[in-house]
């Protein structure tokens, strides 16, 4: 680098690495210190996250221990201001009331009667007339306002000469040389006329200060202090010539990253290292000649075609920089010697860069089908199927940097054209910010909304909705979970929960009440409401001794309304009641508001009030406390934009809602960028920073480039110019500097793959441009899938895919030690999450609850992964969330209605009064409890139900009349059993550990022709739309047989010499209920010593299920009720292929048969299994997953099948196999 001999002037010096651009910076700010000591030099910083960059930059630059004092860096807009400050009088150059959030309110004011501002443009006049409701009026008024404010921003950085022209009275300026008459109204009849008002109502603003600012700095003779402008690669026309009027009485350093050292738009072949050169002013002039003649054909491409595709088609912004900077005014211009050295790239992604900064393309070519390409880590194109799977795939190939390049995190970043999308996802892949979960990985993130910073911004956005809001229940219990709502309703966290789950037994889905579903234009229903809902919950309270069963009578209202009280309403937590009362109270009053129109000022007084009377924030907490400042200042903002220029606008709730909504979406202005660790940010222009490793996420075909519609008001669009800023040349200048800035890795990553179809799907287009250019170097045709690709990886739908751990393909791999260990040797794996080392079975609860060992044997998945784990599917569970619909279409399953009415009210009846006819009316539980759809559907919804009590007294009288008495009349007696077994454990003897099983059974009945005999009384009807009849016996697998068992082995012992009998109300005779009968019979007929072997023999069968349940919650076993159910009724010789067949049908029921056993929602068998098929000899060639299957289920049913003779030996294959199962 050679001193600067001239004293004034513009200097530019490029270099396609940024950081090379240091040096010249050091140096020429050590040429160029003040005379005075304490002066500060200055060096102006394109955007923040460069001028947080920089300083750490420079401060490595000098060395360890290097210090940077005495340097300001700033940004352009601070800089201008300050000049202007200093020439024109403490007034800067970006007014206030010309910014956008407070010129929209002077052109929404001006909306209000345009007509009177000379503003006759027909189509802008019907479009807010045009409106189908007040709010839609105002929202157009206030979105049309907002629009024109961004333009007219727009406007005074890039189009002064016309706002001038307006202001003078010049209405046909713009459009002058153009004939389209669209295009000539739009100006004359809307934008001048308009903007002449916006001017006379505030008066002077920045293209008239920017002329002043050029003038003054013209004016002076003094010399200024040097100036250093660092990594710009755009500057808008006002401020460029802010500059060159600078350099007139000072150099001004211009230290701008270029990728390419070769001509590409006006430039000619580099120097020699270190040389100076006079630019080429006619070349350039050549070029934005030709340019303007290339941006006035409407039919002309978007990049002019040149030496290098990718170039061309990425590179206009930085085009057109270049062209605007090169004129006679600019003194000197160097590249940095670095560029014009002739090294040989080592991998694709130097091949990349080097082919764009030589402008060889031809340097992309490679051996595709050689093993290196395919081990080439240094840039590939990762197609997944979800933005879950991209970040799964990013964090392995981030990992893999680490060890095998020493990439530091802080030498990460990750961007995504909206990060929005990845920010609810990435703490579940990485860990929150700054735990210890990732240790290698720590992270940050940046450019996140406000609104994505605090459960409170959630919060208040749901508030603001209300108006236009069904209120789902779903909706109410998230503002029951929000912390600072429960300290303001004076609720603690556990009445939260007990309010949650009566809610949720209240059936209660959307609407404050009638009137809320009226105002939305439905039928005035209360039912399903919060309104219904609360009333049945307080009747439940005020008269808990009736409403304390399912068959509580309905009470009647003064209204006439009939009401059915919430049964289990009482204790402490009924006070939470007020609680609840008061939340809709206060949700109401939100709603209320949709109908309101008053000024902005009395909106953000209101708001404020009601936010603070729903909120109450812990003084200790930090977060929670900046959360509320923040919405403070929004709603106090709301009144206060609009009074920065004079207006307190009449407002409606829609328009606030969008303008407060907006407020929250933006990120922090003070956000920082580079704090260390790993950076999750957004793709920000002009963020050309170097890292080691550079990441794109969610390069989708339409999510980038972005497009802004400009809604057809903005004539910059339809009469561009050279240096013009548009969304889409941004971005793909953007994806240039992104290519450009890595230096070690580049990792781009798609959604490439149709989450449910595999099929392909497109990248966003520069993306697609690097792939076909990339195919078209190595000879590939485009399409042609064989041909071998190494850089794009096509990445499996799960992160446990065996291709990940088998070696096979180098980008595949995973560091994931849980899901490594669920792969065993060879290519098979134990499928889902299954651990192939397990660890021991825990120590069962004493006492062992009933419900938790029937639990394991009606749904193993769950019971493992929800009960035991806590890994839960509620949210994918249509049966355990809170809903957000009343029911439409019959009755769920969960609600068991015909089983209960037969067994609670039709069964007891028949049995007092054999003359009873049942009326098949529904009962108040089910009538007014909102479990029927409303009008038909509710009735053909209750006949099918109907229909199936009827079957089943049928099949009492046709087989089991004569064991039910006249004492049936008092119902099913609740019985709790305590049952004492020495069960399997931790350092237990050969007998056991001493424990107990408890719980409580239902459906006891007594048992006609004893004195103390019971029977446990189970009904099957039917599922779905068979509810007609009953279910088969044979279709009754270990889902209903093992509970059954349970349910009469613990009664059984417990009680003395009574019979027990088990009665189960199938479609036809069932042999598993009738041989227990026998050996009960055999039993009560026994002397005491056989009595005693009996009760030694069922406390055996316990203790091997409970075994079993064991070894299933600790993931040892494999055993599925339906499927397990097929298994084990093959021989013992059974074919394994025909067992296979046998267990698919059940297991994933072919298309058009219903959801098999592993898809069943919500999904835990799913999860735990993956897409396991059992029998599937391509993947399991030893069948050893159904081998597993069909041994526990073998176990589980010679346990709980009784032989006749019921002699208690051990003789047999049944005894062989509780042996086994033991």
């Amino acid at each position: 680098m050679h001193d600067v001999e001239t004293p004034t002037g513009l200097i530019l010096l490029r270099a396609s690495r940024l950081e090379a651009l240091l040096g010249p910076l050091e140096t020429l700010l050590a040429q160029t210190r003040p005379a005075h000591p304490l002066a500060p030099q200055q060096v102006i910083a394109a955007h923040p996250g460069m001028q947080q960059w920089l300083s750490g930059a420079l401060a490595r630059e000098r060395g360890a221990g290097g210090i940077v004092a005495n340097l300001e860096v700033q940004l352009p807009s601070t800089w201008l201001d300050g000049l202007s400050a200093r020439l024109l009088g403490e007034r800067a150059v970006a007014l206030p009331h010309y910014r956008r959030g407070h010129l929209r309110w002077t052109l929404h004011a001006l909306l209000g009667d345009p007509s009177a501002h000379g503003v006759t443009d027909p189509r802008l006049r019907g479009y807010l007339a045009g409106a189908a409701s007040d709010d839609e009026r105002a929202l157009r008024r206030f979105q049309l306002a907002d629009r024109l404010a961004r333009v007219y921003s727009q406007y005074l950085v890039y189009r002064s000469d016309w706002l001038l022209a307006w202001e003078a009275g010049k209405h046909a300026f713009a459009t002058a040389q153009r004939a389209d008459p669209a295009l000539r109204a739009l100006e004359a009849e809307c934008l001048a006329p308009l903007w002449q008002a916006v001017v006379g109502a505030l008066g002077e603003h920045r293209a008239r200060l920017v002329q002043a600012l050029v003038a003054a700095l013209q004016a002076e003779s003094a010399p200024h202090a040097p100036l250093h402008v660092f990594g710009l690669s755009h500057l808008p026309p006002a401020e460029l010539a802010v500059l060159r009027a600078y350099a007139r009485r000072a150099p001004v350093f211009l230290y701008v990253p270029d990728p390419c050292r070769e001509y590409w738009g006006g430039l000619h072949r580099a120097m020699g290292q270190g040389d100076w050169r006079k630019p080429d002013v006619s070349g350039w002039q050549a070029f934005r000649e030709d340019e303007r003649a290339r941006l006035e054909d409407p039919d002309a491409l978007d990049w002019r075609e040149q030496g290098h595709p990718l170039l061309a088609r990425w590179g206009r912004l930085g085009q057109h920089f270049f062209a605007a900077l090169v004129d006679e005014e600019l003194r000197e211009d160097i590249r940095h010697g670095a560029d014009a050295e002739q090294v040989a790239p080592g991998n694709r992604l130097a091949r990349l860069q080097e082919s764009i900064r030589r402008l060889q393309p031809e340097l992309l070519r490679e051996d595709a089908a050689d093993p290196a390409a395919v081990a080439d880590a240094s840039l590939r194109v990762h197609a997944c199927h979800t933005r879950l799977r991209e970040l799964e795939v990013l964090r392995d190939a981030l990992l893999d940097a680490i060890e095998n390049e020493g990439v530091r995190p802080d030498g990460i970043v990750v961007m995504a054209p909206d990060i929005r999308a990845y920010l609810r996802l990435i703490p579940a892949v990485f860990g929150e910010p700054g735990s210890a979960r990732e240790p290698w990985l720590p992270y940050h993130l940046a450019d996140v909304p406000v609104a994505r910073s605090h459960r409170l911004f959630t919060l208040f956005q749901t508030l603001l909705g209300l108006g236009a809001s069904r209120l789902t229940a779903p909706e109410v219990v998230d503002l029951l979970g929000v912390p600072e709502v429960q300290a303001a309703l004076r609720l603690d966290a556990g009445d939260a929960d007990i309010l949650v789950e009566w809610l949720r037994e209240s059936r209660v889905a959307w609407a404050l009440d009638g009137a809320h579903k009226q105002a939305l234009a439905l039928p005035p229903r209360a039912e399903h409401s919060f309104a219904w809902a609360l009333d049945r919950l307080l009747a439940g309270y005020l008269l808990a001794d009736a409403a304390g069963s399912a068959d509580s009578e309905a009470v009647q209202l003064a209204d006439g309304t009939r009401l059915l009280p919430q049964a289990g309403i009482d204790g402490p937590s009924a006070a939470a009641l007020g609680s609840l009362d008061r939340l809709l109270c206060e949700l109401q009053a939100w709603r209320a508001l949709a109908e309101v129109e008053q000024p902005a000022s009395r909106w953000a007084a209101w708001l404020r009030e009601r936010l603070d009377a729903l909120v109450r924030i812990d003084p200790d907490d930090a977060d929670a406390r900046a959360a509320l400042s923040v919405l403070h200042r929004a709603i106090a903002q709301l009144a206060a934009e609009p009074a920065r220029n004079g207006e307190d606008p009449p407002l409606r709730l829609a328009v606030v809602r969008e303008v407060l909504q907006d407020a929250l979406a933006a990120a922090p202005e003070r956000q920082r960028f580079l704090l260390g660790g790993i950076t999750f940010c957004g793709m920000v222009p002009q963020r050309a920073i170097p890292f080691d490793v550079v990441c794109v996420l969610g390069l989708d075909e339409g999510a980038f480039p972005r497009r802004v519609a400009d809604g057809g008001i903005d004539l910059m669009v339809r009469l561009p110019r050279i240096g013009d800023r548009d969304v889409a040349g941004d971005d793909r200048y953007l994806f240039l500097e992104t290519v450009m800035s890595a230096r070690k890795r580049l990792h781009l990553s798609y959604i490439g793959q149709g989450v449910r179809d595999g099929k392909p799907h497109n990248p966003a287009a520069p993306l697609a441009e690097l792939l076909a250019e990339l195919d078209a170097r190595c000879g590939n045709a485009p399409d042609d899938e064989k041909a071998p690709r190494p850089w794009r990886v096509r990445h499996p739908l799960q992160p446990f895919d065996a291709r990940y751990f088998d070696g096979t393909h180098p980008a595949l791999f995973s560091y994931s030690q849980a899901f490594a260990g669920m792969h065993g040797e060879g290519r098979v794996p134990l499928p889902g999450l299954r651990d192939g080392d397990a660890a021991p079975p825990e120590p069962l609860p004493d006492p062992l609850p009933l419900g938790l060992l029937e639990g394991y044997f009606k749904d193993p998945a769950k019971a493992l992964l929800k009960d035991h784990l806590q890994l839960s599917l509620a949210a994918l569970d249509d049966d355990a969330r809170l809903p957000e619909d009343e029911p439409l279409d019959g009755i769920a399953r969960l609600h068991t209605v015909a089983r209960r009415v037969f067994l609670q009210q039709v069964l007891p009846r028949k049995c007092g009064d054999p003359a009873w006819a049942w009326d098949r009316q529904p009962p108040a539980w089910v009538a007014l409890g909102g479990l029927l759809p409303p009008g038909e559907a509710g009735a053909q919804a209750w006949e099918a139900e109907a229909a199936a009590v009827e079957a089943l007294w049928q099949r009492v009288e046709a087989g089991f009349r004569d064991r039910f008495d006249a004492r049936a009349a008092a119902g099913a007696q609740p019985l709790r059993v305590d049952v004492a077994l020495r069960l399997p454990g931790e350092g237990a003897g050969e007998d056991g550990v001493p424990a107990r099983i408890s719980g409580l059974l239902r459906n006891v009945f007594p048992l006609a022709g004893t004195d103390d005999g019971v029977q446990l009384v189970f009904a099957y009807p039917a599922p779905g739309d068979q509810k007609t009849r009953l279910k088969a016996a044979k279709a009754l697998s270990f889902k209903e047989r093992v509970p059954a068992f349970l349910h009469w082995a613990l009664l059984r012992l417990q009680r003395a010499e009574a019979p027990v009998r088990l009665t189960l109300l199938a479609a036809d005779a069932c042999a598993f209920a009738e041989a227990i009968n026998v050996w009960d019979a055999h039993y009560c007929a026994a002397d005491a010593t056989t009595r005693m072997a009996l009760q030694a023999d069922l406390r055996r069968r316990l203790r091997g299920l409970v075994a079993l349940a064991q070894r299933g919650l600790a993931g040892q076993a494999r055993f599925y009720p339906q499927a397990g159910w097929a298994a084990a009724q093959a021989g013992e010789n059974a074919n394994l292929d025909a067992i296979a067949e046998d267990v698919r049908k059940l297991w994933v029921k072919s298309y058009g048969d219903g959801t098999g056993e592993r898809d069943h929602a919500p999904g835990y068998a799913r999860l735990l299994e993956g897409d396991l098929v059992f029998g599937d000899r391509e993947r399991d060639p030893e069948a050893v997953a159904l081998q597993a299957l069909r041994r526990d289920a073998r176990a589980v049913l010679a346990l709980i099948t009784l032989e006749a003779d019921a002699g208690g030996d051990d003789d047999g294959p049944a005894a062989d196999m509780r042996g086994e199962a033991a």
